[in-house]
């Protein structure tokens, strides 16, 4: 393992401790966009996460969900999301992470994500593989979509939940079953690790898919954009799948 990811997944589950210990305190909620909000648990994951990342390198870039950007032209980006299910966070709905990414030339190189309630580490280097606490990760073989467990997340927007819908109604007549993750950085993990067999979002952020990109990719899977065209964590529609059903996941898109 490299320092850099060593690294990674000492903070992934360093910030997923504080996740875990605020979870039954009163929650803290502020409003900043259409069905969009954040808590104070993300904002002290977040302030956690970029005093670690700034004590191993103070002139690092970081892009993070709740309002820090990187300078324009940065060649290597911490891409983080400190809460990646807050709503269900807010809820109390015990499906949420901690997802955490470098990234550089626009791709990433180390991914983490951190499940602090199942005690789930989901982590990838760049040609390294994927790994689930330690045991390398495969996505699933499954090729049959009749067989498949499809899972996948709503956007805030009513046209991409229009558009959700749509493609679900398509979907849902075809799979086996159909789960909502609350999580698109679960979602991702879920997928690497065999447990869902696709992965559909219409509009992810940055820090929901950048660590998900890699250990999705170093896990044997194949992640596409709405167009079938190959995704990258900047775009906000996705699906993704084992390379079995690739062929169904672009036809799908219609």
């Amino acid at each position: 393992m490299s320092d850099l990811l060593d690294f990674t997944l000492h903070l992934a589950r360093e910030a997923g401790g504080l996740l875990r210990d605020k979870y039954l305190q009163p929650r803290e909620i502020h409003a900043k966009g259409l069905r969009d909000f954040y808590t104070d648990a993300d904002l002290a994951t977040q302030e956690l996460i970029i005093k670690r990342i700034q004590a191993r390198d103070p002139h690092a870039a970081i892009l993070s969900e709740e309002g820090v950007r990187p300078p324009a032209g940065a060649a290597a980006i911490w891409v983080i999301d400190p809460l990646d299910g807050t709503t269900n966070y807010a809820r109390r709905i015990p499906v949420f992470c901690v997802s955490i990414a470098l990234v550089q030339h626009g791709r990433p190189v180390v991914g983490a994500v951190f499940d602090p309630l199942r005690d789930d580490l989901f982590a990838a280097e760049v040609d390294r593989g994927a790994m689930l606490n330690g045991e390398r990760l495969c996505v699933s073989a499954t090729s049959n979509i009749a067989e498949a467990v499809v899972g996948l997340d709503w956007g805030r927007e009513a046209p991409v939940r229009a558009a959700t819908l749509a493609w679900l109604q398509h979907v849902g007549a075809q799979c086996r079953t159909v789960r909502a993750v609350g999580s698109a950085a679960l979602g991702l993990g879920y997928l690497a690790a065999g447990w869902i067999d696709v992965y559909y979002h219409g509009a992810l952020m940055p820090w929901d898919g950048a660590a998900g990109q890699i250990i999705v990719e170093e896990a044997g899977g194949q992640l596409l954009n709405h167009r079938g065209q190959p995704w990258s964590y900047l775009e906000p529609d996705c699906i993704a799948g084992s390379p079995a059903l690739l062929p169904w996941a672009r036809t799908s898109l219609g």
